[in-house]
């Protein structure tokens, strides 16, 4: 490719040019209730986690009993904003009816700090496909920042997960400078704790650089610990409720099926709902298939030290695996896969884009148009109609329990394609081992 920056500066054009025109008109639940957490964050400060839990949402100015299940940055995050820009949040009965409005302001302030993320996050894994060559570069860069599931999270549905990611693929880029890419793997953990799997690749790299690394391990402790200091400090005693804040949900039926993304799951809820059949100990079991599929990308990243790849394909076993894998959760999938894409020989690059392209059919699958009235007061019914001539507004449940379906098959395919032929290599170090023993 004769000219990679001028195609990325043309992507980016286009993929920036549709976030700003769909974000003022939408917005998803979660940013009404981040108005809240924002509240919290600045009336109680360090305290926060103190007043984290759904016990008197309505009191604390929250629309919803969610807590606040994250780490801190995020609250932080959300606290300097609403000091910034205000805004407000209506939530009320009438007619039978819950309406939960948000102000477009706070709505669109608050998507321009995820959407300036998701460009840092196509800019990342240009640099981070460039030694690959400009042209997988920029189609790396294009696959993700263009993918209408990565759109609708961060731009129309309003949701953080892009904000974590950049971080952690800014500690991957930067691996070669031991003192700042721990840190940086560890911080995105303090925003959101869903990239824990790749985290635990990196901590094994560490491990398998033997002593002179536990430097780097530390480090990417201190970065995930550091933004709880200020409340380790001031207020010790709200951080008591973190772990089990931390938890999030108890195991259950993942409802409504349309937006649960782990298919054997869903289709266990279905089996449930549709007949009678109690499946749920089998969905309490979710870790061991977690486990297993750790433990195989760990043995793989022990003879095939590629950091990035090993880190997106931990990061794709914690999607094929954990109970409740909401849509927000695909935007890292999709640029791991990418990653992977172009790290990986032919069968797997395959595999690895066929899927990234299938996670962007589900917003196509929805009416996605919901989300551009449901919680604004004044809607721009004209932008609610032109969002529908792009979306098919499939109803009922059995359609999305096949798309999670074959989204878990393609996983599953991904990850045993990668990771069962290193067994053999850990079967014939064992044997070595044992000779050398003899």
């Amino acid at each position: 490719m004769r000219h990679p920056e001028r195609a990325l500066a043309l992507i980016l054009l286009v993929g920036l040019t549709v976030r700003l025109a769909l974000a003022p008109y939408s917005a998803g639940s979660d940013l009404a209730q981040f108005y809240g957490f924002a509240g919290t964050m600045l009336e109680k400060k360090a305290c926060f986690y103190a007043y984290a839990d759904w016990i008197g949402y309505s009191g604390k100015g929250w629309p919803y009993p969610w807590p606040y299940v994250y780490g801190p940055v995020l609250a932080y995050l959300l606290a300097v904003i609403r000091l910034l820009v205000g805004g407000s949040v209506e939530a009320f009965w009438s007619g039978g009816v819950y309406h939960v409005y948000v102000d477009p302001t706070w709505a669109f302030s608050v998507k321009l700090v995820f959407i300036a993320a998701d460009t840092a996050v196509a800019l990342l894994i240009y640099a981070l496909l460039r030694e690959r060559g400009t042209w997988e570069s920029v189609v790396g860069s294009a696959l993700y920042y263009l993918n209408p599931m990565v759109i609708h999270v961060s731009a129309v549905y309003g949701m953080f997960d892009a904000v974590p990611l950049a971080v952690f693929l800014l500690g991957l880029h930067l691996r070669n400078r031991e003192n700042i890419s721990p840190a940086f793997q560890g911080l995105s953990l303090a925003i959101k704790h869903t990239l824990l799997f790749p985290a635990v690749v990196s901590l094994w790299e560490y491990l398998l650089e033997g002593v002179r690394s536990l430097k780097k391990a530390a480090l990417l402790f201190a970065g995930a610990v550091v933004p709880f200091l200020p409340m380790l400090l001031l207020c010790p005693s709200s951080l008591r409720t973190l772990p089990q804040l931390m938890r999030g949900m108890d195991v259950g039926y993942p409802l409504p099926l349309s937006y649960s993304m782990n298919g054997f799951v869903s289709l266990l809820t279905y089996f449930h709902e549709a007949h009678g059949v109690e499946t749920l100990i089998f969905i309490e079991h979710w870790y061991v298939p977690a486990v297993l599929l750790l433990f195989l990308t760990l043995v793989r990243h022990s003879f095939e030290r590629n950091l990035v790849v090993s880190a997106s394909l931990a990061y794709a076993a914690f999607t094929a695996s954990y109970w409740r894998v909401n849509p927000q959760y695909l935007l890292p999938l999709v640029a791991f896969l990418v990653l992977v894409a172009f790290n990986t020989q032919e069968k797997i690059r395959l595999i690895s884009l066929f899927t990234a392209f299938y996670i962007g059919i589900w917003p196509i699958l929805q009416p996605s148009e919901f989300w551009f009235h449901v919680h604004l007061r004044n809607p721009n019914w004209a932008v609610v109609r032109f969002v529908g001539h792009f979306t098919i507004g499939i109803g009922g449940d059995a359609p999305y329990v096949a798309y999670s379906l074959v989204l878990s098959i393609l996983l599953y395919a991904l990850l045993l394609g990668t990771t069962l032929p290193y067994l053999k290599n850990l079967k014939a170090w064992f044997s070595e081992r044992v000779w050398v023993r003899a």
